[in-house]
């Protein structure tokens, strides 16, 4: 057996605890077989051991993006519309563009015509290096100005039994999850955010559906009585959460029932801050009138303990896939920890998505999903996004993206077949 082992490397395992300053890593294949202090280590006697020396540097799990649309494309307006094709080549971006700033995994809450699906597929026949991806096909909505905004996003179901049929095609179509409006969209032309949206029997309808194959909803929903309504209803995951701070006991409830917040702040703060040319000013209000709101949830549930995963909402305007890790450093504006807007980023997004065996921490038997920075990210979250701090990116204990600096001390044989470079 070859075992590849990294040494003299500050380990920040995903868990929560205190980072190991010269700590070592270990992989055999596509697994990680040994994480943690660097005379614990006993290598097998019949171990052929290939040692990397990364002095300096800093380990810690690929991250994990809990919201983004893969095939949107950052337009001012955030339309989506256009041929087909072009998507398909936009999707193949995106996904390039975020592997190499060290997100390893996405989970897409709204595709286009379920043209994510193909791209999945390609990337997983080995074609190119992409993320893993967590897919749920058209978001399910009732009839709304959304549908001609986005096409081929949404998917219009008025009714208990509408809803029924439109979650069972996501399922069908292959969908990993659930994605449903439980409140209007900041970014959808004469909705209201805070304004609830699905009924509670509707939103009950699609987590029965998701339930009878092991899957989960997911709940856009911005306005307390939409955030109440999905809670009740049993979605796992609360996307954005808005005005989740007017009700302290639905916080308490989403603690004890491990009910995840995905707050998506970037998305906000690429619109309204710095030069933004032609963002209507309807988004521009409406997320000016939003963003104060989400930043005090996310304070006040992460008080309450409620769990929170690491959401963009990549591809909103001028929110770029491949500077998804901005999201951090804006959780810990809100008031979160520095550790904990790493563990948001890497165990509780796996534990969102029902990975948690297999991503999220760097621990043995979990496949090395691994970055590697030249920079302590507990120092300045920022560096996580500037592409020049990024030294490696691993996936499934391949090289899948890289600095131009060459691949000195990276063994050949870890190299993917199907790499990307950073820039």
């Amino acid at each position: 057996m070859t075992i590849t082992v990294f040494k003299h490397v500050r380990l920040i395992d995903g868990t929560g605890a205190k980072p190991i300053e010269r700590g070592l890593l270990a992989i055999e294949n596509d697994t990680i077989r040994y994480a943690g202090k660097s005379e614990a280590w006993n290598p097998p006697p019949d171990a052929d051991i290939q040692e990397i020396d990364l002095t300096g540097r800093t380990i810690l799990p690929g991250l994990i993006d809990c919201h983004v649309h893969i095939a949107a494309e950052c337009l001012p307006d955030s339309t989506l519309n256009g041929p087909w094709g072009w998507t398909t080549l936009v999707m193949l971006r995106h996904a390039q563009n975020t592997l190499a700033a060290g997100i390893t995994t996405i989970r897409d809450v709204g595709g286009r015509h379920h043209l994510e699906f193909s791209l999945r597929k390609a990337a997983e026949l080995g074609w190119f290096a992409a993320p893993r991806m967590v897919l749920a096909g058209k978001l399910l909505s009732i009839t709304s100005t959304g549908s001609e905004w986005y096409d081929g996003m949404y998917r219009e179901a008025d009714g208990v039994d509408e809803v029924r049929k439109a979650a069972r095609e996501q399922l069908k179509a292959g969908a990993d999850l659930i994605k449903v409006l439980a409140t209007g969209a900041v970014l959808a032309p004469g909705e209201k955010p805070g304004a609830a949206q699905f009924e509670l029997e509707e939103l009950r309808a699609a987590v029965v559906e998701a339930a009878k194959v092991g899957k989960i909803v997911a709940a856009h929903a911005h306005g307390i009585e939409g955030i109440r309504n999905a809670v009740i209803a049993g979605a796992k995951t609360i996307e954005h959460g808005t005005y989740l701070n007017q009700d302290p006991r639905l916080m308490e409830r989403m603690a004890s029932e491990e009910i995840f917040l995905v707050p998506t702040l970037k998305a906000g703060f690429d619109v309204i801050e710095g030069d933004r040319p032609g963002i209507p000013d309807w988004i521009l209000e409406k997320s000016k009138e939003t963003q104060a709101d989400a930043m005090l949830s996310i304070r006040k549930a992460y008080e309450a303990g409620v769990p929170i995963a690491m959401g963009t909402d990549a591809a909103t305007p001028y929110n770029f896939h491949g500077e998804n890790a901005m999201e951090l450093y804006y959780m810990s504006q809100a008031g979160m920890s520095a550790m904990d807007c790493i563990v948001a980023s890497t165990k509780n997004a796996a534990r969102a998505l029902g990975w948690q065996s297999r991503l999220g921490t760097l621990e043995a038997g979990k496949l090395a999903d691994l970055l590697i920075v030249r920079k302590n990210p507990l120092d300045d979250l920022r560096s996580l996004a500037d592409r020049g701090n990024i030294e490696y990116v691993f996936q499934g204990g391949k090289v899948v993206a890289r600095q131009f600096a060459g691949t000195e001390g990276i063994p050949e044989a870890l190299m993917s077949g199907a790499w990307v470079c950073c820039r």
